[in-house]
């Protein structure tokens, strides 16, 4: 009777506490790269320019005010291709800790009866 509840036991919680744990854990992940890549930083400030580099216009006549704005433009672009390649990297790490995920919560799932099935073949 003692081996029936300490079976009983485990099952209760592998099925339940530790996979509830192995969730969080993945939430956590998820979370964690999330803020890795700054994803919601670079999408807040995607136009701006990089590393805030930017000329002011006073004082400047009208071909350094047209000098000033190429580079202005070309350091939002620069700022704009740097930052969408870090969510684009970000998206691709999503998808494959999405598979590591879904494959980490099948194998939690059927691992028990894996095992068990193992056993049996083993003595058969």
């Amino acid at each position: 009777m003692e081996g029936n509840s300490l079976t009983l036991y485990f099952f209760k919680w592998w099925y339940g506490e530790a996979y509830m744990r192995l969730l969080k854990y993945l939430k956590a992940a998820y979370i964690f790269s999330f803020d890795l890549f700054s994803v919601k930083i670079c999408l807040k400030t995607l136009f701006a320019p990089w590393k805030r580099d930017s000329i002011s216009y006073e004082g400047l006549s009208l071909q350094q005010k047209f000098q000033v704005w190429s580079l202005n433009l070309a350091s939002r672009l620069i700022g704009f291709m740097i930052k969408s390649m870090t969510i684009f990297c970000y998206l691709i790490f999503a998808l494959i800790l999405s598979v590591f995920a879904f494959l980490a919560v099948l194998v939690w799932l059927l691992y028990p009866a894996i095992i068990i099935f193992l056993i049996y073949r083993a003595f058969k």
